[in-house]
C-alpha cells in the first residue's frame, strides 16, 4: 500500500479511524483537517508519539470533530522518540480525558500519568487482547444429532429456508438429498401436483419432472403454477428442473416467469444423478443468497478502500485478528463465526474460553439465521432460548448475556461470518460504527 488515501471524516470519524489504523499495525502520516484546526501525527506500526503537552488542546478538539477530512499516507516513518501509545488508546486518552484538564496545567507528570493509563484508565485499551484462534479445518461431525435434540425440545427456535418440491416421483427427495439439504438449513416440503399450499410461506421452489414424465393436457396448470409464483411479494424464484427439448414450451415457462431452467439427465442414479443433485443444490443456494437484502450500512467508496488497502497483504488469520483487535475497542469479550455451507464454526475469540466444547453449530439455529438472512445486527439476545445455549456451549460458557450483540460479517448481500460479543453483562454502546467497519473487515477476512 504506497498511494496516499483520503476520505471525509463524517463517513469515519476520528476515533474509528485511529482505531482501524492501530489493529492494523500501519506506518505512515495521518493528517486530519477540521473546522477546529488541523492535528498530523506520525505513525509506527500502529502506535504515535504522545505530542507535547501545548499540543494536547489542539489534538482534542480535532479528535471531537465529526466533520472534515483525513490524508493517510503509507511508509515508513522515523522510529518514535520518548514516550508511545497506541492510536486507540491515544484518541481516547485525549477525548474522554485530556480534553477535561486544563492545557496550560499539563506537565510532564500528566503526560507521564497519560502513558500509564491513570487519567482515563487506559490500561485495557492499550493492551491487545489476548486473541484465541482456533483450527481452519471444517468439522468432521455433520451436527445432526444437535440439531434433532433442539427440533425436540423447541422447534420454534430452528428456522429453516422453506424450499418447495414439486414431483410426480418423490423418491429422489427422500434420504440423502433430503438430509444434505436440511444440513445447509433447508427445509424439503414435498408439494403434490394438486395440492393447495401457500406460496408465501416458501422461499424457493423447485418443480422436478423426470425424462419420461409427460406433461400433456397439464400445461396451463403448470404456467398458472409458475405466474402465481412471481405474482407474490417477493415474488418466490421458481427452478425448473425437466427436459428441456422442447423449445416451444421453454419459451411458454420464461413468459410465465420460470427464474432457472435446469436440464435433468437421462435415468436415475450414478455419476449423472449425483452432478445433477450438485448442480441443483448450487442453483437453489444462489437463488436463496439473492433474497438476502444488500446491507444498509455501506461504506463510502473511500473508506471502503482504506479498509481494503489496509488488509490487502493481509492473510485471514491476520485480517481476523484486525477485526478482533477493533471489535475489543467496545467489548470485552468476542468471537467470530464462520457461515459455512452445513455449519457455523467458530474461528477465533478473546474474552471467551473457547473450544472447552463444540467448535461448530449446525445451521438452522434462528438465533443466528435471522442474522445471516436480515443481514441486519441483532443488540439483545433471550438466553433462556434453547439457541442461545448452543450458542453459550460453543463460546465456552453457561449461559450469554441478554446484552450480546450478534453482528454480520460480510460485503453487500453476501454474509460469510457473525461477530458475536458482550460487556460481561453490562449493557451495550452504541456498536454503530463498529457494524459498519466490522462489516468490511469481515468480508475481507472471511472470504
Amino acid at each position: 500500500m504506497k498511494r496516499i488515501l483520503s476520505g471525509s471524516l463524517t463517513h469515519l470519524g476520528p476515533p474509528a479511524l485511529m482505531r482501524l489504523l492501530s489493529a492494523t499495525a500501519t506506518s505512515g502520516v495521518l493528517e486530519l483537517v477540521t473546522d477546529e484546526g488541523s492535528f498530523r501525527m506520525e505513525i509506527d506500526h500502529g502506535w504515535t508519539a504522545v505530542p507535547p503537552p501545548d499540543q494536547l488542546d489542539a489534538a482534542s478538539r480535532v479528535l471531537s470533530c465529526t466533520e472534515g477530512a483525513f490524508r493517510f499516507e503509507p511508509g515508513d516513518v522515523s522510529a518514535i522518540v520518548g514516550t508511545s501509545l497506541s492510536l486507540g488508546a491515544f484518541a481516547d486518552a485525549v477525548r474522554s480525558g485530556l480534553r477535561q484538564l486544563d492545557s496550560s496545567q499539563l506537565t510532564e507528570i500528566e503526560v507521564e500519568r497519560l502513558v500509564a493509563g491513570e487519567i482515563v484508565e487506559l490500561a485495557q485499551s492499550a493492551t491487545l487482547p489476548n486473541i484465541h484462534l482456533l483450527g481452519s479445518e471444517p468439522p468432521v461431525n455433520p451436527l445432526e444429532d444437535l440439531l434433532e435434540g433442539l427440533a425436540d425440545r423447541a422447534p420454534q427456535e430452528l428456522l429453516f429456508a422453506q424450499v418447495g418440491v414439486v414431483a410426480p416421483n418423490p423418491r429422489l427427495w427422500r434420504g440423502a438429498v433430503e438430509n444434505e439439504w436440511r444440513r445447509r438449513g433447508w427445509e424439503v416440503r414435498q408439494i403434490g401436483r394438486h395440492q393447495e399450499v401457500d406460496l408465501a410461506e416458501l422461499d424457493v421452489l423447485v418443480v422436478h419432472q423426470a425424462a419420461g414424465v409427460s406433461r400433456s393436457g397439464h400445461e396451463t396448470a403448470w404456467l398458472d403454477l409458475v405466474r402465481r409464483s412471481r405474482e407474490i411479494e417477493p415474488p418466490l424464484p421458481v427452478v425448473w428442473a425437466a427436459p428441456l427439448g422442447d423449445p416451444s414450451w421453454i419459451h411458454e415457462l420464461v413468459e410465465a416467469g420460470v427464474t432457472f431452467l435446469l436440464p435433468v439427465p437421462p435415468g436415475e442414479g450414478g455419476e449423472i444423478q449425483s452432478r445433477f443433485v450438485e448442480d441443483l443444490t448450487l442453483v437453489v443456494d444462489r437463488q436463496l443468497r439473492s433474497l438476502r437484502p444488500v446491507t444498509r450500512s455501506v461504506l463510502p467508496p473511500a473508506v471502503a478502500e482504506l479498509v481494503d488497502a489496509l488488509l490487502r497483504e493481509a492473510d485471514s488469520e491476520q485480517a481476523i485478528g484486525v477485526l478482533l483487535q477493533l471489535a475489543s475497542e467496545h467489548l470485552l469479550r468476542g468471537a467470530v463465526l464462520m457461515v459455512e455451507e452445513t455449519a457455523i464454526r467458530c474461528r477465533a475469540g478473546f474474552g471467551y474460553p473457547l473450544a472447552r466444547g463444540t467448535q461448530a453449530l449446525p445451521r438452522g439455529l434462528s438465533i443466528l439465521e435471522l442474522v445471516i438472512r436480515s443481514n441486519s445486527p441483532t443488540m439483545g439476545i433471550d438466553p433462556t432460548a434453547g439457541g442461545s445455549h448452543r450458542l453459550a456451549e460453543l463460546l465456552g460458557v453457561e449461559e450469554l448475556s441478554s446484552a450480546t450483540a450478534v453482528i454480520p460479517l460480510g460485503v453487500g448481500a453476501s454474509v460469510a461470518g457473525i461477530l458475536v460479543g458482550d460487556r460481561e453483562g453490562e449493557s451495550l454502546p452504541d456498536l454503530s460504527e463498529l457494524v459498519v467497519l466490522a462489516g468490511r473487515l469481515g468480508g475481507v477476512a472471511l472470504h
